[in-house]
């Protein structure tokens, strides 16, 4: 673990503030065994305006990684359970996140093992203080010199917040690139815009984007290239479209992706349900190589003013209101608020608004009657959704005779999934005799 930072170190960080080099910030990782040193460095990232998880070996930042989605991945190299390789080489199985590795007993063999495994930056601990490996992180999350891309990009996906400059950094990246990319996120994130965003500022620009609907397709694909096409819900694919998807994803990486059909997916489902799929595990593999995560609203609410007035003026364009505005105790209301489904339920929320004021401002209590109408239509299609879905999976168990593996294949789920729905319906798992 590297010494006790210099006092000089936030004041050298300030030196560089006042020169006008602009803040990076973002959500780091820090994983070490030694209570101590890990808690010297959390304190050291937090003052200089990182947000930081902490996990104490390799197992438990696995699961950090997973469910938080960091930015950067800061690890000691030798721990209990799962080291730092293994770690690094579990992110690189789905991420290209960067991961600096440190060790208290830095070699040459050891800086070779972790940069072959996938490491951006090796550091022997011995030769470094705590403020070199601050710098390190802050360089990591700095964009690279991709500012026209990241405007363009910032124009469909609307904040200013840490995990969103993160998501339109790494979208300016991939646009030029052929490769397929894989967009996750919860409903109403934005997936099909951030998709649109890849293709119109990106390598497919010259063609059409054509979505397709995983459930319903059926193989071969007779689109012409140059273009795009956008698989919605991936994780639907029957076995016969992921093995096709597989093979044409080889064959076009293997012509370095020259005039071929660029492809992007989405899925609403997690790192962890992806990975859970029974099916398909080649072409989930591929995909996730160049996966981007959307953060939900409440990962990004220092978006929501400026996300609401940005829908508002493009709302009220479309129905004949061009100039209706937000009260600021209406913005502050919004603020406040909790949406389940996201840019999408907030959207909804304002076209309502709009559509219903009878001036040029929208009112707090106009805007609370429709926030609370708007949850409860919400309210009720989930408890509908949530009983047809009962309804079918019952059905599949007893057509099934209780067989998990059968009745998950009938609806088309992995069986963790199966046992997750299982236990969110409270339903007896019954073996079959």
């Amino acid at each position: 673990m590297p010494n006790p930072p210099r006092t000089a170190s936030r004041a050298s960080y300030a030196e560089n503030e006042a020169a006008g080099e602009a803040k990076v910030s973002g959500r780091v990782l820090v994983v070490d065994d030694q209570i101590q040193p890990r808690r010297l460095l959390i304190d050291e990232l937090r003052g200089s305006g990182f947000e930081v998880l902490a996990a104490s070996d390799g197992e438990e930042a696995w699961q950090r990684f997973c469910n938080d989605s960091p930015d950067v991945v800061l690890t000691d190299m030798a721990m209990p359970r799962c080291d730092g390789i293994e770690l690094l080489r579990r992110v690189r199985s789905r991420s290209e996140v960067p991961v600096i590795v440190f060790s208290g007993h830095g070699s040459i063999d050891s800086a070779a093992e972790a940069i072959k495994a996938g490491a951006n930056e090796f550091v022997s601990s011995l030769d470094h203080d705590i403020d070199d490996l601050v710098e390190l992180v802050r360089e990591a999350l700095r964009p690279p010199g991709a500012a026209d891309s990241l405007q363009d990009i910032g124009e469909h996906l609307i904040g200013t917040s840490a995990p969103m400059q993160r998501v339109r950094w790494q979208l300016s990246g991939l646009a030029p690139l052929g490769a397929p990319v894989l967009v996750t996120g919860e409903v109403g994130t934005g997936r099909s815009t951030a998709i649109e965003a890849l293709h119109r500022f990106g390598s497919s620009a010259g063609g059409p984007l054509t979505r397709v609907e995983a459930a319903g397709f059926s193989p071969p694909c007779r689109l012409a290239a140059p273009g795009a096409v956008h698989i919605a819900n991936v994780e639907n694919l029957d076995a016969d479209a992921q093995r096709y998807w597989t093979k044409r994803i080889h064959e076009s990486e293997a012509e370095s992706f020259r005039d071929r059909l660029r492809v992007f997916a989405s899925s609403s489902l997690g790192p962890l349900e992806l990975d859970g799929l029974d099916q398909g595990p080649d072409l989930m593999r591929l995909l996730s190589r160049f996966r981007v995560t959307l953060p939900p609203l409440s990962q990004r609410t220092a978006d929501i003013p400026i996300l609401a007035e940005t829908l508002v003026e493009r709302i009220g364009v479309r129905l004949g209101r061009p100039r209706v505005r937000l009260s600021p105790s209406s913005r502050r209301l919004l603020e406040r608020g909790h949406f389940d489904e996201n840019v999408k339920q907030l959207e909804e929320v304002l076209e309502r608004s709009v559509a219903f004021t009878r001036g040029r401002t929208i009112l707090r209590e106009d805007l609370q009657a429709v926030v609370d109408d708007v949850q409860k239509s919400v309210d009720r299609f989930r408890d509908e959704a949530d009983h047809v879905k009962r309804r079918e999976l019952l059905e599949a168990l007893q057509g099934s005779g209780g067989n998990i593996a059968e009745a998950a294949r009938q609806l088309g789920k992995s069986r963790s999934a199966l046992y997750r729905l299982l236990r969110r319906f409270q339903i007896p798992i019954r073996r079959p005799q």
